[in-house]
């Protein structure tokens, strides 16, 4: 008998399990999307603020950089020297694009998510396949390093759009089962990691305002600024906020917001209801691990206020966070994939 995403006996009436190879596959396809386009964004965001600052803050840029890689846990020890000597700047952009050793630069991710995308090419729509394999060509062609150096911007924005419109078109063109169901997951599960990380790094460096180089408010303002459009919400807060860029106001929109689809309450809901929806179609008998740990991050941060979250430490709350999200990917692993 083949494989099947539960290894339970009992199935939900409504829908039959998918193949755990395929519900894997489709799972890390979304979820390299995500981060690809996390990956291209704060490659963007941070190379503009970088010139935004300009020499109002010239002794930030290596921490700007360190902050960068460590959002995505990498260290500058992992970046290799080139040809450009002490251009940092550089140096990271390349690594972040292109090096086949970075697990997380975008040539790996959008890599990773075709090949996740070729093993299952029944189970998506042809408008999605031709979505993910032009973005890995743009990235794979002869031409994309000299693309990149001459309009980085450019470069980073398409693989943005890109991304977006993979997840457009995996809402319009695949019905919203078991397999969508899956890409959902990845997509929540990577954006709530992702912005978790973004808050606690840019938090660290620039919540205090001990820093003599961030302690002006214009200054700071467009850090925070950078923050939020880093998470693709700086429209959003405006409309919620207005004056100045309020680090406790900025956190408390990127993690507790109700309605934001990209705030870490939104995408922890969503991301739970769609593996109660799968567990009750594979089966309906008993709440499953990740949606177990899903639910309590859930309710959790329905009733957060931001003064406990202070209280608490915010940093630790975050990690806190992203420790759950963990757990729940890797029991998604283990119920769903593994068999």
């Amino acid at each position: 008998m083949p494989e099947t995403l539960s290894h339970h006996s009992t199935l939900g009436a409504t829908a039959r399990a998918m193949l755990s190879r395929d519900a894997d596959s489709m799972y890390w396809m979304a979820r390299y999307i995500e981060r690809a386009e996390h990956v291209a964004r704060i490659l963007l965001i941070n190379s503009n603020l970088l010139m935004d600052v300009g020499d109002l803050a010239p002794n930030l840029q290596q921490r700007q950089w360190e902050g960068v890689l460590s959002i995505l846990r990498l260290h500058e020890s992992d970046v290799p020297e080139d040809d450009v000597a002490g251009l940092i700047d550089h140096r990271i952009r390349q690594y972040m694009a292109f090096d086949a050793e970075n697990p997380s630069s975008l040539l790996n991710c959008l890599t990773r998510a075709r090949e996740n995308a070729r093993a299952i090419r029944e189970n998506i729509s042809a408008e999605m396949w031709e979505n993910i394999n032009g973005l890995y060509w743009s990235i794979r062609g002869d031409d994309a390093r000299q693309r990149f150096d001459e309009s980085p911007e450019e470069f980073c924005r398409a693989i943005m759009m890109g991304s977006m419109l993979f997840q457009g078109l995996t809402d319009q063109t695949l019905a919203h089962d078991q397999p969508w169901l899956f890409t959902q997951v990845a997509k929540y599960l990577e954006r709530v990691d992702v912005t978790a990380r973004v808050i606690e790094t840019k938090y660290a460096i620039l919540g205090s305002g001990a820093d003599p180089a961030t302690a002006d408010t214009a200054l700071r303002n467009i850090h925070w600024m950078a923050v939020l459009r880093s998470c693709c919400s700086i429209e959003a807060y405006r409309k919620s906020h207005i004056g100045e860029m309020d680090p406790v106001r900025v956190a408390s929109f990127l993690i507790l917001h109700r309605t934001f689809p990209r705030s870490i309450r939104f995408c922890v809901e969503h991301a739970r209801e769609s593996m109660r929806t799968i567990r009750t179609q594979t089966n309906a008998v008993a709440i499953d691990p990740a949606e177990r740990i899903l639910g309590r991050l859930a309710a959790q941060l329905e009733y957060a206020e931001m003064g406990e979250v202070l209280e608490r430490g915010l940093i630790d709350y975050l990690q806190n966070i992203q420790t759950q999200v963990a757990q729940a990917a890797l029991a998604i692993q283990n119920t769903y994939f593994r068999h």
